[in-house]
């Protein structure tokens, strides 16, 4: 038999009487191949003893001294606070540590490829569940920010949303508000969802009424907000408050209420989530919720390490997000 570093990928292709695309795939990604082909490229590999120099490296024991960080991708990705805040941490952490970092944007289609790195950080998972799943049972080590995961040998680091929206929602009833909207964002996301729940227990157990008019979809869209409020400000008791699911968000409630001359904090108070520095100048300071995303990202940084190097145990890691007091909540 000849040693594994004379064989070919094209050898592979050709013993298996496959291209040598499908090959590629087969030690990339094999669940993307039909059983077929799977299982006939798998012979010829096992025939042929073919180790690509990565894969050779893996056996010996060696890294690659690289972590893989997933993320979803969404209109306005390279244009967003939580993105580019993600990013750019686990960038630095990684760095900080001698390690480089793999950037893969999930665009509906499960093609990363394994095979390049040591690890994966999941930016929260979002339509790529099968994805996470398919790493897992590969027994890639994985960590998941942004989200509790229920999958028990799956470590996670998260934001506590729904005491970040409870807290926000307590503060202005504290501030004499009965009649709060909540702007949501996408309910198909875990952190939308808590917030939802935690601004509904907070109005619950002070006894404040929610009716329906008073909770609208957004999506995390400016746009969806602006036609959201005009619903709002056309009922017959429009809001005396709004907690919206984000600051972008937040960010055109403001706008919306000087073209409408609302005053803002006198005639509308407003909160908004994850104190985006782009939402903080202008005439109005913006009152927020902070998610400390930075923290997340290098925790979660930390936590894959220790998993690849000392074989450590899951964790599950909920950080505590802090309501931040500036200028658009007053008195009523």
């Amino acid at each position: 038999m000849v040693p594994f570093e004379k064989i070919t990928i094209k050898e592979v292709a050709k013993k298996a009487r496959v291209s040598i695309a499908t090959v590629s795939r087969y030690l990339n990604n094999p669940s993307s191949l039909k059983e077929a082909n799977r299982k006939r490229v798998a012979k010829a590999v096992k025939e042929l003893n073919y180790q690509p120099l990565i894969f050779a490296r893996r056996l010996a024991g060696g890294k690659l001294n690289t972590f893989g960080l997933i993320i979803q991708g969404y209109e306005g990705i390279f244009y967003s606070f939580y993105a580019l805040e993600i990013i750019r941490e686990v960038g630095f952490s990684l760095d900080s540590k001698g390690i480089d970092m793999h950037l893969h944007i999930f665009w509906n289609k499960d093609n990363f490829k394994t095979s390049l790195v040591d690890g994966v950080i999941f930016a929260d998972v979002i339509g790529n569940e099968e994805q996470l799943k398919r790493l897992v049972e590969a027994r890639v080590p994985v960590v998941v920010i942004n989200k509790r995961v229920e999958t028990p040998d799956v470590s996670y680091v998260a934001v506590d949303n729904f005491k970040g929206a409870y807290d926000a929602a307590e503060f202005l009833i504290r501030h004499n508000h009965k009649k709060i909207a909540h702007l949501i964002g996408d309910l198909s996301t875990q952190c939308a969802c808590q917030r939802l729940e935690g601004f509904k227990s907070a109005l619950e157990k002070n006894s404040i009424p929610l009716p329906k008019d008073y909770l609208k979809k957004t999506n995390f869209s400016r746009k969806e907000a602006r036609s959201k409020l005009e619903e709002l400000f056309s009922l017959d008791q429009p809001p005396t408050a709004i907690f919206c699911c984000s600051d972008e968000v937040a960010s055109e409630v403001l706008v919306f209420a000087e073209e409408k001359k609302i005053k803002v904090p006198k005639q509308l108070s407003v909160i908004g989530f994850d104190n985006n520095p782009h939402c903080l100048y202008g005439g109005t300071m913006l009152t927020t919720v902070k998610q400390p995303l930075r923290k997340m990202a290098s925790l979660g940084v930390s936590i894959l390490k220790e998993i690849i190097e000392k074989k450590t145990p899951p964790e599950k890691v909920i950080l505590e997000p802090e309501l931040i007091v500036r200028d658009t909540v007053d008195f009523i």
